[in-house]
């Protein structure tokens, strides 16, 4: 039975360790997006100004989207790690956080599809004056995207950032700033995907730009903040971690 346990403590630890490294990478991979998405040239443009800025300056625009699909899938690793290390403390809410978990997953899922068919699209737009009119309506229904209202990217995803920050805080898993730090960027996340719904829009001289970019970026540098937060706070705590699943593990053996 001893062996039993040491293998589980040693996968819980597996877990814990990778995915502590993991949410670092995110993080830093979003204070990349913030970088670029200010400094690119076709965000400032929409319809067919859109496509001609990519055209002319495509390097910027697939960059920063080529990060977005890495984040997706990272963030499946994430979600089994944050999950994995909340629920050695808690079961609240096991049917509601687990229909969490799942919508969880497949925003960070569709997020991934959604960037690289929008990366796809952006390739073959540039041809988009120069085809037929056969080809163009088929470039604008491959166009139509996945989730047009963001409600798995945005809304699902955000609301599993929001449900577990809540729990993680309510069991004292994680620092509790940092807890807090998580459920702002849950709501962050779901109010973009209202303002995404309704397509509110900002007219300045030169361009224009949606609200949703910008409650966007600001979910994007909060969560670059998160992330590298966590990884320090999971660090810090690795070994308290180790020591209170050894403990747990104990007595569920001396309970059974």
């Amino acid at each position: 039975m001893k062996e039993r346990l040491d293998v589980i403590t040693a996968k819980k630890m597996s877990l814990y360790t990778s995915g502590m490294w993991v949410s670092l990478l995110i993080g830093l991979l979003y204070m990349g997006i913030g970088i670029l998405m200010p400094i690119d040239p076709a965000e400032k443009y929409r319809g067919t100004e859109f496509y001609e800025q990519i055209a002319a300056h495509p390097f910027i625009p697939h960059l920063w989207r080529y990060i977005f699909v890495a984040i997706g899938f990272l963030s499946i690793y994430w979600i089994s790690t944050a999950v994995s290390t909340l629920r050695s403390k808690s079961y609240e809410w096991e049917g509601f956080y687990k229909w969490v978990t799942i919508v969880g997953y497949g925003g960070a899922g569709l997020l991934s599809l959604e960037w690289m068919r929008e990366i796809f699209i952006m390739k073959v737009m540039t041809l988009y004056s120069t085809g037929n009119e056969m080809y163009r309506v088929a470039l604008e229904v491959a166009a139509f995207p996945l989730d047009p209202d963001f409600i798995w990217m945005f809304g699902g995803f955000g609301l599993w950032y929001l449900v577990t920050s809540l729990l993680a805080k309510r069991n004292q898993v994680f620092s509790s700033k940092l807890n807090i730090l998580g459920i702002i960027v849950g709501l962050d996340l779901i109010i973009t995907m209202v303002f995404a719904m309704t397509d509110t829009i900002i007219y300045f001289d030169g361009g224009q730009m949606t609200v949703m970019q910008i409650t966007a970026l600001l979910g994007g540098i909060m969560g670059a903040v998160y992330h590298i937060w966590m990884f320090f706070d999971m660090r810090k705590n690795q070994t308290q971690f180790e020591k209170s699943m050894t403990a747990l593990l104990e007595q569920k053996k001396s309970a059974a």
